[in-house]
């Protein structure tokens, strides 16, 4: 009987097991193709909101020289990237701003195939970016994220755009081929990807995917055409070893052999093991997700039991949890999820981005508060200190630090925000808001926001690290806060921004041009809006 049972079991774990291994290699292969597409998606985002800027800049002041097109938006653009302006090849074109082009173009300069992306931006005319391929193959570096991947990129199902690791040859191609066909790669296995052989074959699933021989072994190719957006036509893969992306199915058949032995073995001791266990560590997994995402208010005690090493664990489980409690009033818990989240809990995690920096502080408050006991100082502080916490939070924005009665936050990171401009503007639009509201008329804030490139990560100590940002754009942000007082020191909210954050946004009613000041601390003149 033993026997019988044992051997029920075994094929059903085996069946099982084959079945979960497939479904999660169909699993992992579709997460790289979506995390690898977001990669491609996120690159033309950026770029179109490059050009958008450009362009914009282009329409008002028409009069730029052309060979100081790149010199001047050159920032905005990957480093190498090339700007012109040409005749568009329809006088209509464009009824709206809008990308107009994508395409493979051949370099007679610098001898090179470039990819090209045509913006319209004024009726007959577009603004051309030129890239060149070196580009694209930082891309495919971003979408290769353990050693036995390597990702491609495929105009059609023939010509090669890059691949991950792959030097490309010097071409010959010309104008009417920029780019080499399959068939130009040599020995490299992704040139045999569509030959006709017995070995070859389409994999099953849910991924569109291909196996197949070449250069002495045999690989998969995972593929997802891209029918929309910039790159609409291209097609995005990752190419392994045959072995390495199959690893879980042999893996199984390994489980197997070794479960016919041990389960003839255990089986009945392993079913009442598994039925003790299984319930508090069920528990135990669903209070570490909470842990996880910090939900403490929603994590009940572990009850005790009657296994000395589960119960030690859930008593040493239940003290964290109390300590993480305590723990997490004294940072930020949203910046803390969100560092997690990303998987930026480096400790050496540091890097140069655009974003836009805020400042805020109470006009008066020495005063005010010279008047007023500790307890009416703390309270007052807390009800002005949740009114723009709840409009930061409210626009996606991340609280570095509260300064005394002043209130640091930014936006672009850690989460990239393309529009981290607008959200800035859109956080004092909501602050102003929330004091139309407050019945406490004693608030009085004044908002610096300035927006450039800074040093943002985690800083600090081995021990002790901050998740800060570091540069001149907070200075000037600071600074536009100070002047809040000299432009108008009775306002009930005042909010001065600099021509770097208020460029592209669009401008609202009241939102006007200050002059240019000479800020403290800066030689160079800086154009001040007054927002609110």
């Amino acid at each position: 009987m033993m026997i019988v049972i044992c051997g029920v079991i075994i094929g059903y774990m085996s069946t099982s097991d084959r079945r979960i291994a497939g479904r999660l290699l169909d699993d992992g292969a579709t997460a790289t193709l979506k995390v690898n597409r977001a990669v491609l998606d996120r690159f033309f985002a950026v770029q179109e909101t490059a050009l958008q800027a450009a362009a914009l800049d282009l329409k008002r002041n028409l009069s730029v020289a052309a060979n100081a097109i790149s010199n001047r938006y050159g920032s905005l653009f990957p480093q190498g990237t090339r700007l012109s302006v040409r005749e568009a090849g329809s006088p209509a074109v464009p009824v709206s701003p809008a990308l107009t082009g994508i395409r493979f173009v051949r370099d007679a300069a610098a001898e090179d195939t470039m990819l090209e992306l045509a913006y319209g931006f004024e009726r007959g005319k577009e603004l051309v970016s030129l890239y060149p391929l070196r580009i694209v193959d930082g891309l495919l570096g971003q979408m290769k994220w353990e050693g036995r991947q390597q990702p491609f990129l495929l105009e059609g199902r023939d010509k090669v755009i890059s691949i991950s690791g792959w030097k490309r040859p010097v071409s010959q191609a010309g104008p009417a081929s920029p780019l080499p066909s399959l068939s130009d790669l040599g020995d490299h296995p992704l040139r045999a990807i569509w030959q006709e052989n017995a070995d070859a074959h389409t994999m099953g699933g849910n991924v569109t995917g291909r196996v197949f021989p070449s250069s002495g072994g045999m690989y998969t190719a995972i593929l997802a055409d891209i029918t929309d957006g910039p790159a609409a036509g291209w097609t995005l893969g990752t190419l392994y070893q045959a072995k390495d992306f199959g690893a879980a199915l042999d893996q199984s058949r390994i489980v197997l052999y070794a479960a016919v032995i041990a389960l003839c073995i255990g089986a009945f001791l392993s079913f009442l093991l598994g039925r003790l266990l299984g319930r508090p560590l069920t528990r135990l997994a669903e209070a570490s997700a909470r842990v996880r995402g910090l939900d403490f208010d929603g994590i009940a005690q572990l009850p005790p039991s009657r296994l000395t090493e589960l119960d030690n664990v859930n008593a040493a489980f239940n003290g964290t949890v109390s300590a993480l409690n305590a723990f997490a009033r004294y940072v930020p818990r949203q910046l803390v999820k969100r560092l997690i989240e990303q998987g930026m809990t480096d400790p050496r995690q540091i890097e140069t981005r655009e974003m836009t920096v805020v400042f805020t502080d109470i006009a008066g408050f020495t005063t005010m508060a010279s008047r007023l006991s500790a307890e009416e100082t703390a309270g007052f502080l807390t009800g002005y200190f949740e009114l723009v916490s709840d409009a930061i939070s409210a626009e996606d924005g991340t609280i570095d630090k509260y300064i005394g009665d002043g209130v640091m936050a930014f936006w672009g990171a850690p989460v990239d925000q393309p529009n981290h401009r607008e959200l800035a503007v859109a956080f004092v639009r909501k602050l102003a808001e929330r004091l139309d509201e407050e019945a406490d008329k004693r608030i009085r804030v004044r908002v610096g926001i300035h927006t450039g490139q800074v040093v943002v990560g985690n800083i600090g100590s081995i021990s002790r690290v901050n998740y800060t940002v570091i540069g001149d754009v907070v200075n000037v942000a600071a600074r536009l806060q100070e002047y809040g007082k000299s432009v108008d020191p009775d306002a009930r909210l005042i909010a001065l921004a600099s021509e770097e954050t208020m460029a592209g946004v669009e401008r609202g009613e009241g939102e006007n041009l200050v002059g240019r000041i000479s800020l403290r601390g800066r030689e160079q003149e800086t154009s001040v809006f007054r927002i609110v």
